[in-house]
């Protein structure tokens, strides 16, 4: 009987070893994942604020090149004024 104990003892240090092994390593593959997804969940946060940032110029952009038009017709009846003059 202590044969078997002893065998048995044995035993459960390398099979124990190897279940560590793996449990940790599947450990460091959830932490891995966990972490490049918190990496991916900023980077869409921050596209996310450029984007609409993006828009907003565009907007701005637009209501810019209205304005520069209306300028330029005002411009072009000056002009006009001042050569019938």
């Amino acid at each position: 009987m202590e044969i078997w104990v002893t065998i048995l003892g044995y035993l459960i240090v390398p099979i124990s070893s190897v279940a560590s092994y793996f449990a940790g390593r599947k450990k460091a593959n959830n932490d891995f994942l966990h972490n490049m997804q918190a990496s991916i969940n900023l980077l869409a946060e921050e596209n996310k604020k450029l984007m609409k940032e993006v828009v907003e110029l565009r907007k701005e952009n637009g209501k810019l090149r209205v304005e520069i038009e209306e300028l330029n017709e005002r411009l072009s009846n000056v002009k006009t004024i001042t050569k019938k003059s």
